[in-house]
């Protein structure tokens, strides 16, 4: 049980992709106590993609997310397709497309009445 991290995240990061289970509660330790991005995304990934750690690793994640960074959260999320569901159902991504769809209206209408009133004054 080492406390350096360097040495640790490299141990860990061996023993997954070795498929030793036996690693898994140092993992989950190792990554729900240290947040350094540097860390926590490679063992995530690592993890997820192994057949024995995939579920336990996005449990973990949506357990802890709070506690990492929001960029590194966002990124780990990202490397295991986990998105953030909000109370009504929509995820973000979908009301930011119509947010933008929103706004690329009101501008093409604005360019429309622009358009308009300038022919008037000719």
């Amino acid at each position: 049980q080492s406390k350096n991290s360097e040495v640790l995240h490299r141990f860990c990061m061996l023993a997954v992709a070795a498929g030793d289970s036996g690693i898994i509660p140092t993992v989950i330790r190792f990554i729900t106590t240290q947040g350094r991005m540097k860390f926590v995304r490679p063992l995530y990934r690592a993890l997820y993609k192994s057949e024995m750690g995939k579920e336990i690793a996005v449990k973990t994640f949506l357990a802890n997310r709070e506690f990492y960074h929001p960029i590194a959260s966002k990124m780990v999320a990202t490397d295991m397709s986990v998105g953030k569901i909000e109370e009504d159902g929509e995820s973000k991504s979908k009301k930011k497309g119509i947010s933008l769809m929103a706004v690329g209206a009101v501008v093409v209408v604005a360019a429309a009445v622009g358009i308009a009133l300038r022919r008037g004054k000719r």
